[in-house]
């Protein structure tokens, strides 16, 4: 019986074995490529379609805005930004309607985001310096926000004030480098923000240019509606209005700008949206 059981193995089976590895080792082997060349093409489409700056958008301006002030509360940056329209912006943009404003008005706008900065010409390599222009517009913003607000909370008094009259402020010794530093130390906050009311804009506004035109030439630019939204803003003890241009594409609002034509007119300083209320025009 043992000497049966040490019979080797026919011929035809191990022709068959060998095969069997054979073909074991081709599909291990095509998987494997399988899987590396779909890496492959997911990389190179993640490269050709990097993820939206821009959300989903809110139902409403106040919504949107609304949004802001919290992901600022949370200390979420990109959620910040999420809040304005980027992409929808940049492929809405009528840069015609925004020369042919310049050429009325005599003068080089250069507030409001415009893309006049970059060439733009149809293609998707101007349209991503387009996005990233917008997306840096949107940060240098929130930066201002956030340095009105230490503005505000600081001790260094003198330093907070060249700040805001855009003056210079001589480092003459090592007491004014300390000074500056620690302005620059200063802790914004940023979890004590609180929305207030909304304000009425017809209350606000007093500069003698119709309110109308305004939104006319932005509309048409922006090839959006738009809505001024107003809003109390506290941080802690200190008061603050926060004036923005909302607009809607698709049924969705986005924050347009830092900014609107109430709060430049009710304003001194060079704040850009969130102006405390001791710089308002009484």
């Amino acid at each position: 019986m043992d000497s049966m059981n040490m019979q080797p193995v026919p011929e035809v089976q191990k022709k068959g074995l060998g095969k069997g590895i054979f073909l074991l080792i081709g599909l291990t082997v095509g998987v494997v490529l399988t899987c590396l060349l779909m890496a492959v093409v997911m990389t190179m489409n993640s490269k050709k379609a990097p993820a939206k700056v821009e959300g989903a958008g809110y139902d409403s301006a106040e919504e949107a805005v609304a949004a802001y002030v919290n992901f600022l509360k949370e200390g979420d940056l990109e959620g910040a930004i999420s809040t304005f329209a980027v992409e929808s912006y940049v492929e809405n943009y009528d840069m015609k309607e925004f020369l042919e404003w310049v050429q009325y008005y005599g003068m080089a706008v250069n507030s409001g985001g415009h893309l006049a900065s970059t060439l733009n010409y149809d293609s998707d390599f101007s349209r991503e310096l387009n996005i990233e222009s917008r997306r840096s517009y949107i940060i240098g913003g929130i930066c201002n926000q956030v340095l009105a607000i230490a503005v505000e909370s600081t001790d260094e008094e003198e330093f907070a004030e060249a700040i805001v009259n855009r003056g210079q402020y001589t480092l003459e010794d090592d007491d004014a480098i300390a000074s500056a530093l620690e302005f620059l130390a200063t802790d914004p906050k940023l979890e004590k923000i609180e929305l207030g009311d909304r304000l009425d804009v017809d209350e606000l506004y007093v500069n003698a240019m119709p309110q109308d035109r305004f939104l006319e030439n932005y509309e048409d630019i922006w090839d959006s509606d738009i809505e001024l939204v107003i809003y109390e803003v506290e941080v802690g003890r200190d008061d603050f209005t926060l004036f923005m241009y909302c607009v809607c594409y698709d049924g969705k609002w986005y924050i347009a700008d830092f900014n609107n034509y109430v709060g430049i007119s009710l304003s001194s300083g060079p704040f850009r949206g969130l102006v405390p209320n001791d710089y308002l025009y009484k």
